[in-house]
């Protein structure tokens, strides 16, 4: 197979966060380079700074939910799940346009078309500092994605654009969190590489210390380096092992040409398990689906 046979064949993906402080036109400009030179990527995206701006200026400003587990999310209400939608469909409008105004042939997906969630039940989580039981959540968790669409798209020489909205059981619209969407795609499309592009560096073992950055480490040795992970973080460390593909990088946005360094050995890569870790985690994954 030739380079150029690859290039039509292998299928990438890159997720670019929506916190403040992230370089959406460089990370555009350098994957819409890539794309004319033949390569096949679906973008993810997300929306939470947009979001946040919109609640302040409606005057219904952004909650966050924190789990036992430490993670956090947007606490999506009623009204907060109009207001979250209206943001992911501009962002997703911008960066389409962006991307067509680079020569790609981009096509927004910003509705709840692609992924497929379940909404979250009642759940125990500290929500601006109270401890709550929150029953009224519009978020879900991710069982699946329109993989006959993405790469229906990517065959005819499109590169989708996906925003962090899914579609529930009961055809609500559903908040997801952009990082995991982007693991599920990856993995659902056998993807070569994950790139998730945000505003730090990578993974670091001092989170006030750029040069504490840890270079790379397999999957299977993620349960040393995750206690180095907080906040947005541990998400992302949670979609490196859900995306079970060779490799995920965890990389800084505002860096020149951010795709370009990534794949180059820029941020943290993160390696597929060794075949004795695969094993033992297929057998774990066995031992579950027959206790449900």
């Amino acid at each position: 197979m030739t380079i150029e046979d690859a290039k039509l064949t292998t299928i990438n993906v890159l997720k670019i966060g929506g916190g403040a402080g992230v370089d959406h036109a460089a990370a555009l400009r350098n994957l819409a380079a890539r794309v004319q030179a033949g390569e096949r990527w679906v973008l993810v995206h997300g929306a939470s700074d947009a979001a946040n701006r919109l609640s302040e200026q409606v005057g219904y400003p952004a909650q966050t939910l924190v789990t036992a587990g430490g993670h956090t999310s947007r606490y999506t209400d009623a009204r907060t799940i109009e207001l979250y939608s209206a943001a992911a469909g501009s962002v997703n409008q911008q960066m389409t346009a962006q991307l067509a105004a680079e020569g790609i042939r981009a096509v927004g997906l910003a509705g709840p078309n692609v992924i497929y969630a379940r909404r979250k039940g009642a759940l125990r989580a500290v929500v601006n500092g109270r401890q709550m039981i929150v029953r009224d959540d519009y978020t879900g968790t991710i069982h699946g994605v329109d993989d006959a669409l993405l790469t229906g798209l990517l065959d005819a020489g499109m590169t989708p654009v996906v925003a962090p909205l899914a579609i529930g059981e009961e055809y609500e619209r559903l908040n997801v969190d952009g990082d995991l969407v982007a693991a599920t795609i990856a993995r659902t499309l056998h993807a070569d590489a994950l790139i998730i592009l945000s505003n730090v560096p990578g993974l670091l073992r001092d989170v006030h210390d750029a040069g504490s950055l840890i270079a790379n480490f397999s999957l299977d040795a993620l349960p040393h380096n995750e206690g180095y992970a907080a906040g947005r973080m541990k998400k992302k460390l949670l979609a490196a092992q859900q995306a079970q593909i060779a490799r995920v990088i965890l990389a800084d946005s505002r860096v020149a040409q951010p795709l370009d360094a990534a794949l180059a050995g820029g941020g943290t890569h993160i390696t597929g398990l060794t075949t004795e870790a695969q094993r033992s985690t297929e057998e774990i994954q066995r031992a579950r689906i027959i206790q449900a």
